[in-house]
Parts: C-alpha cells; sequence; structure tokens
C-alpha cells in the first residue's frame, strides 16, 4: 500500500514523500517536489513489486557501485578461475564509476567510461576489442552478482552494451622441428614436473589449470585415462591417455615423493607446483633451437592437440568432445586454419573431379594461353 505525505522544510519549502510497504518487505520511499510526481512513482513501484521485479530499498540506492565491487571482491571472485584478471579489471571500473550510486549505473555512464578504456594510453599503445570486452566482462559478472545474488540492481546494465568485434586470430600449433626441440629442452629440464605435464597437455589438450591441477586421485586405477574435475565449462570429464602418455605418467608416479594428493606437488601442501615458471624456462632453451618458440604460448599446446587429431581425420563433432567444446565453434577454427586438412580436403576433390582437361574432350595437356 502507498501513502503519499506531505512535508514542510526549515524554509517552507514542500515536499512530498512516497512510500510503499509491501507485506514482509522492506518499504521503499522518494521524496519529490510535485504530488503529482510522488503519485507517479508510487504507482509505479507497485506495478514492479507486483510483477516480481527488483526495487532496490532507500539503503540500496546508498549503495556504491565501489561498494559492489568490494562485496563480489570478498564473497564471490575466490569461486572464478579469472580472479586474477578480473580482480585488476574491476579495480578500473573502480577508478572510473566507483563513486556513482548502484543505481545511477547506466549504460550511458558505463558506455562512457568504456570509451576511455579504448583511448591510447600515454604511450600510444591503444586496447583490442577482445580486451576492451573482457573488461566489460569483470563489471558484468560483478554486476550480475549484484541483481542475481544481492538484488541490488533491477538488472545488469552491461547487458546494453555493444560488445566490439575480435578477431578470431590465427590457431597457433607446433610443427614437427618445434615439437622435437620443445620436448627436447622439456627432458633436458631438472625441474621433476614439466616433461610430464607437457605430454599430458598434448595427450589430452587439457588446459594449464586442468593439468596443473590434476590430483593422484584422478588418475584412472589403470593408469589409462585421466578426470578432470573443474574445466572451464563446468563439466566434468575422463579423457583416455595414448600409450606414449600412459608409460610417461606411470614413470611419474613411480618417483611421486608420497603417492597422494597433488599429482605435480608443489613446496606447500595446499597448492600444487608452480608449472608455469618452469614451462618458461623450458620455451627459452627450446627458441634457442626454434626460435618461433620464442611467442609460443601453453595455451597453444591445446591448439596443437586439436589440429593433430583434426590432421588425423577426427572431425569436428569428435574434437568438441574431445577437448570439451559446448559448442563446434571452437573446434571449427582448427579445420579453417589447418593447411594439411585443406590439402587433404582438395585432395578428395581432386579423386571425385577426375581429370577435367580429359571431361572437356581435351587431351590432358594445359590449354594454350590466348593473347
Amino acid at each position: 500500500m502507498a501513502t503519499i505525505t506531505r512535508r514542510v522544510g526549515r524554509t517552507g519549502r514542500v515536499t512530498w514523500q512516497a512510500k510503499v510497504r509491501p507485506l514482509g518487505e522492506l518499504p521503499r520511499s522518494r521524496t519529490f517536489a510535485r504530488k503529482a510526481d510522488a503519485d507517479a512513482w508510487a504507482k509505479a513501484i507497485e506495478t514492479d513489486l507486483a510483477r516480481g521485479l527488483v526495487v532496490p530499498t532507500t539503503a540500496d540506492r546508498r549503495r556504491t557501485v565501489s561498494d559492489l565491487i568490494d562485496e563480489y571482491l570478498r564473497d564471490a571472485l575466490p569461486r572464478t578461475s579469472t580472479a586474477r584478471a578480473y580482480r585488476r579489471q574491476l579495480e578500473w571500473w573502480r577508478a572510473q564509476v566507483g563513486a556513482l550510486a548502484i543505481e545511477k549505473l547506466t549504460p550511458a555512464a558505463i558506455a562512457d567510461a568504456r570509451a576511455k578504456l579504448m583511448r591510447p594510453d600515454a604511450d600510444g599503445t591503444k586496447r583490442k576489442s577482445a580486451t576492451v570486452n573482457r573488461y566489460l566482462a569483470a563489471l558484468s559478472a560483478a554486476c550480475k552478482w549484484g541483481w542475481k545474488e544481492r538484488r541490488w540492481l533491477p538488472r545488469n546494465p552491461v547487458l546494453d552494451i555493444a560488445k566490439g568485434r575480435e578477431s578470431p586470430g590465427v590457431v597457433r600449433f607446433l610443427t614437427e622441428p618445434e615439437r622435437a626441440a620443445l620436448m627436447t629442452a622439456a627432458r633436458a629440464s631438472d625441474d621433476p614436473n614439466i616433461y610430464t605435464a607437457l605430454i599430458l597437455a598434448l595427450a589430452t589438450g587439457a588446459r594449464y589449470a586442468n593439468v596443473r591441477g590434476l590430483t593422484v586421485d584422478d588418475v584412472a586405477i589403470d593408469r589409462t585415462a585421466l578426470r578432470f574435475t573443474t574445466t572451464k565449462n563446468g563439466q566434468g570429464r575422463w579423457v583416455p591417455l595414448i600409450p606414449a602418455a600412459r608409460a610417461q605418467l606411470a614413470a611419474h608416479l613411480e618417483r611421486h615423493p608420497t603417492g597422494e594428493g597433488w599429482l605435480f606437488p608443489g613446496w606447500r601442501n595446499d597448492s600444487p607446483a608452480d608449472l608455469d615458471k618452469a614451462w618458461r624456462k623450458v620455451r627459452t632453451a627450446a627458441a634457442k633451437v626454434e626460435p618461433t618458440l620464442a611467442t609460443f604460448r601453453w595455451h597453444d599446446l591445446r591448439h596443437t592437440t586439436a589440429t593433430y587429431l583434426l590432421e588425423a581425420g577426427a572431425s569436428t563433432i569428435e574434437i568438441a568432445a574431445a577437448l570439451g567444446h559446448k559448442t563446434l565453434a571452437m573446434a571449427q577454427r582448427y579445420a579453417h586454419q589447418s593447411p594439411a586438412f585443406a590439402r587433404e580436403t582438395f585432395n578428395r576433390l581432386a579423386d571425385r573431379l577426375g581429370d577435367l582437361q580429359t571431361d572437356a574432350g581435351g587431351t590432358g595437356e594445359a590449354a594454350p594461353t590466348r593473347t
């Protein structure tokens, strides 16, 4: 039920307070200079509440975007796999719009801040569309959490912001000489984990976090498969191992210090080994033999697995299933950028078409060039 109260200030100024008291909830109130505005607001709020929409209370409206970011970083961020990047990006948003009341975080305010993000830095460096989209994704995650879990927002305002077009990029995968140089450097490394980790990464197409987070319990009893419990798409899966990977995994387990816990144990029991440091050393050593490896990323090992599967005759559906893709779009990238696959495809076309010159009544020789 809504009430409209006439109020007179110390200076004699008359205002009108509209208050809506929904059953079992905190009241919503706001003050207006005109009674007509107070009536219209009260009716709109009653309608929204009847429809089940989120209507912020007075306390909610006092909260700022900085408060939202603080709550999200404290309560929700530790559960994400992109915590470090999100934290950095949200701190940037805090500097831009943190002082705004939550209800003032409109698409227009976000678009104005995004325009600053797209401007070149002092050194002339300009962020790519993909980078800007990641910043928007971080803010969107916080706003979605504030909307869905805290009910501080009536909706997620970031959804109204157009995302920049991203380049699909070039799929980078290992050539035969590069793979040989990389594995030779890994075998020669004094790190006890990196050689096995690289073999498992190539044999399964798993991401860095999935390989690093493996435990001894994730190895099948007969050591023929690995279980990835926490994946990017949220679905755990078992991945069978090829013979070379099974043999290396068995050797790794034989020299495992405890036979339990992390498959790649670190210095502390509560976290696995830091494979990234060892990976960078191995890559640097391998780049002395194959300079193109200097910019090769761990994630490109996943691209390598997918490309090798494609060249071996696997379909995009099979690749998507093997690598844990939710859609075929990601697997389709490899078909577009594998020269061997394209060559094999057109070889099949040649077999089907046969000799076109003979079909046309020719002799099979090239036609003379007209001048």
